[in-house]
């Protein structure tokens, strides 16, 4: 996601859990690995979303979170030309996001019950692209702000 969040950042991240969200197209979203099946129950994600900071160092690689930034939802066609991005046909653009140009040229329908995604640095991303779409049943939440380090806290959805 650099520029927008580097590898130590930190993010404050409101959870879908509880509330209803209404993702909308450039929304940062945390979420599991596509390939990992979720099973924590309500009371476990509630301890969980009491940490600061996670200090279990034998946490699997698969229960990590990703984020990234949203750009479909179910029955869209997004098509990547020239590293430029459509969205129903609509070029796509966000403020704050440099512009990057990928050799890969797709065209993707956002299956139901699944969102698209894409990371900030296009050349050098792991995301939808590569992945596939993620079910909705696996975003956490939407990031909102960059809380670490202190001295670079800011919005991230504006």
């Amino acid at each position: 996601m650099e520029p927008t969040l580097n590898i130590n950042d930190r993010v404050l991240v409101v959870k879908d859990k509880f509330l209803n969200l209404n993702y909308q197209i450039g929304d940062v979203v945390v979420f599991y690995n596509p390939d990992y099946v979720y099973e924590k129950n309500t009371l476990q994600e509630f301890y969980d979303s009491l940490q600061v900071w996670n200090f279990n160092s034998e946490q699997l690689t698969i229960d990590t979170a990703f984020i990234k930034r949203v750009v479909g939802f179910e029955g869209d066609e997004i098509k990547i030309k020239d590293g430029d991005i459509y969205n129903n046909g609509t070029l796509i653009e966000f403020p704050n996001v440099p512009v990057n140009k990928t050799k890969i040229d797709i065209t993707y329908i956002v299956p139901s019950n699944s969102i698209f995604v894409l990371g900030d640095n296009r050349s050098n991303s792991i995301d939808s692209r590569i992945y596939g779409s993620v079910n909705v049943n696996q975003i956490i939440g939407r990031a909102e702000y960059k809380i670490y380090p202190i001295n670079e806290i800011s919005n991230i959805n504006d």
